[in-house]
């Protein structure tokens, strides 16, 4: 055992980076370490969540972003061992050992192929449970966080970029290294950091930098681009730069306007037009002057947009701009050198230096097109999704010489987490569905104006379908028609841990019963080919697996919904389409809104008895439409009123009503 002890007393760490982005699937940690406190023992698991409280992190097990990857992490207590993989509701102990440190022990976790295995002072001891993710990604934070910090004593941390050996380990566990050996990836780096807790004075480096750093902090430790920082509060961040501007008193009357309101996408899907075409049309109906930015020139939902909307195309303007040319221009001119000198000051490595630079590019070519829009059409008012992922919209926005008022729509389910992480960055005002959104959203930090008002989606696709608002008038004979059709709804990839898990209880869960068709409804993101090992474990054939299909006709034809947490599924129950969600504790129970079930047989015994008694389908339906004005408010009006609104406010009536 050589070098220096790093002691930690409980409110320390390291921060080096949330994920190791460069190590995937195959890793290895090593440390001399003592511990001075126990850490709570959790049972071995591939899913759930039981490592968010009594750990002892010394490796913290940074978060995976997305729900088919995650971050490792490692706790130790005096009376154990612990291995964690963290994501999206997803915390378990794949791997876990009782065993007294008394004194000074060497550890190595050897992940190879995503399985963890563990060596105690050089010798194996035992392996780990496999994981259900794509990949899990080592991670870079040592010491600790809320759900636990390490207390004790650390010595020549060392973390490899591929599986060590057992003869490796046990002949260099007590050598010390020159740093230079090969696959040697984390070693000096741990000295070199500060580990206080003490605050890291990042307002005091932000404010070195252009704004264009500092207005987008959040969205850089968000999206993992910079570390995860305890010296870093976003929580004070989001208070310092929240701004609540009142629409009450606001009037349009400077004369440098030329039109009323331009629908920006921001993030674009095709069912996302049915957010925004309904309003643009009733907006023009009432003689406001209404400009639509087309995405797809092929989309079926044009034929939806009024004569009196002014189309413009998103891909002509591009051209007319120039905006590729100008944005490469920007950023080389503008912004390059600073991204270099911050990257260095943060201490970030290739991958997230690359990945910062990704980021300003399509920053730079969003704020560009925006400016040159907004210079030609000068609107008194933007309507748009979100701008999460176009940031440089909204610095657009809001730096134009006549101001502009951005209005966002709710596009889907509002993340419940207490963290300030919404998508409605640069809102004025926000439109939402139900009062349980807006409670959701209210609870954040940085929780911006909001109006519920209703979906307008709903009440479009309502109009479109023509379907009966009387949920009383679903079949009544539902017994007698066969094959009672299935539509199952997935959120994410097929692949992905909480969709696997709640297949294999949908699969069991119908097995039973006879005269059934499955449609199986693939999300906009995930492809055929997440589906190949059920089609060739024969739980689905591949007629049965729709992936560009129109999810409302699909609706319309099936008999009974299926899924998880998908928003398709809160839109079938506003449909009057009876809904059952799977729910096995593997994502936020806040999202549980309809009848649900956590074995197969419940599955089995609800599909039966919605198909052979009619008084429970009765009750099941009644159920289901007492919760729909919490989610949905009053669909019928929903367009008007979101047209209303913004209409009296730019005609300078002085108040929104």
């Amino acid at each position: 055992m050589t070098g220096e002890s790093i002691i930690f007393t409980g409110k320390e760490r390291i921060n080096i980076a949330s994920l190791l982005n460069d190590l995937s699937n195959t890793f290895t940690y090593e440390f001399w370490i003592k511990p001075s406190a126990e850490h709570q023992i959790d049972r071995e698991a591939v899913v759930g969540i039981s490592g968010t409280c009594g750990q002892r992190y010394v490796v913290f097990p940074g978060h995976g972003k997305q729900e088919n990857e995650a971050g490792i992490g490692i706790s130790i207590g005096n009376n154990g061992i612990s291995v964690y993989e963290h994501t999206v509701n997803h915390l378990p102990a794949t791997l876990v050992h009782l065993f007294l440190i008394k004194n000074w022990t060497h550890i190595a976790v050897v992940y190879k192929n995503k399985t963890p295995f563990l060596y105690i002072n050089g010798e194996f001891v035992k392996k780990g449970l496999a994981t259900t993710k794509e990949t899990l990604y080592a991670s870079g934070v040592f010491g600790g966080s809320k759900y636990g910090y390490f207390i004790g004593e650390l010595r020549e941390p060392r973390v490899w970029s591929y599986a060590r050996t057992p003869a490796e380990i046990k002949e260099e566990m007590n050598k010390s290294l020159t740093g230079s050996e090969a696959g040697l990836y984390i070693y000096n780096e741990l000295k070199n950091n500060r580990i206080d807790g003490t605050r890291k004075n990042m307002e005091t480096i932000l404010n070195k930098y252009p704004v264009f750093i500092k207005e987008n902090i959040d969205l850089l430790y968000r999206w993992g681009i910079i570390n995860e920082s305890q010296s870093f509060n976003l929580k004070d961040h989001y208070k310092m730069n929240l701004s609540r501007n009142t629409l009450e008193t606001y009037t349009f009357q400077n004369e440098g306007y030329l039109t009323d309101v331009l629908f920006m996408f921001g993030c674009y899907r095709k069912d996302y037009e049915y957010l925004l075409f309904p309003v643009a049309n009733r907006l023009a109906e009432k003689g406001v002057s209404v400009h639509v930015i087309i995405h797809d020139k092929s989309s079926p939902n044009l034929n939806m947009l009024s004569k009196k909307v002014n189309i413009l195309f998103y891909d002509n303007l591009l051209r007319e701009y120039n905006t590729h040319k100008k944005a490469n221009k920007f950023f080389n001119s503008n912004m390059l050198r600073y991204l270099d000198e911050f990257s260095h000051e943060m201490g970030l490595n290739a991958s997230q230096k690359k990945r910062l630079q990704v980021f300003y590019r399509i920053y730079a070519i969003d704020k560009i097109f925006t400016t040159n829009l907004l210079a030609k059409l000068r609107p008194k008012c933007v309507y748009s999704i979100h701008f999460i992922l176009n940031p440089g919209c909204i610095n657009a926005i809001k730096a134009t010489r006549y101001p502009v008022k951005c209005f966002l729509i709710q596009h889907g389910l509002i993340n419940p987490d207490s963290s300030g992480n919404h998508d409605f960055r640069g809102a004025d005002l926000v439109f939402l569905w139900g009062e349980y959104f807006n409670s959701i959203l209210k609870e954040k930090v940085n929780a911006p104006n909001t109006k519920v008002i209703g979906n307008p989606k709903i009440e479009q696709i309502r109009f479109d379908i023509k379907e009966n608002s009387d949920f009383l008038s679903m079949p009544k004979t539902m017994k007698e028609k066969e094959p009672l059709i299935i539509l199952y709804i997935f959120t994410g990839s097929p692949k992905q841990g909480y969709n696997t898990k709640n297949l294999a209880l949908f699969f069991k869960g119908i097995s039973p019963i006879n005269n059934i068709e499955v449609i199986y409804k693939l999300h906009p993101t995930s492809s055929l080919d997440d589906c190949q090992n059920y089609i060739r474990q024969g739980h689905m054939e591949q007629s049965q697996i729709i992936k560009d299909g129109n999810t409302y006709g699909l609706m319309q034809q099936a008999d009974i919904i299926v899924g998880d947490f998908s928003t398709s599924i809160f839109e079938a129950a506003a449909l009057n389409k009876p809904v059952i969600q799977i729910f096995q504790d593997n994502y936020s129970e806040k999202f549980i809104k309809f009848t649900h079930v956590k074995f197969p047989e419940e599955l089995t015994k609800i599909i039966n008895q919605l198909r052979g008694d009619q008084k429970y389908f009765y009750d099941f339906m009644v159920n289901q439409q007492k919760t729909l004005f919490d989610l949905f408010n009053t669909i019928d009006g929903s367009t008007e009123r979101i047209a209303s609104y913004i209409d009296n406010l730019i005609n300078g009536e002085g108040k929104s009503k």
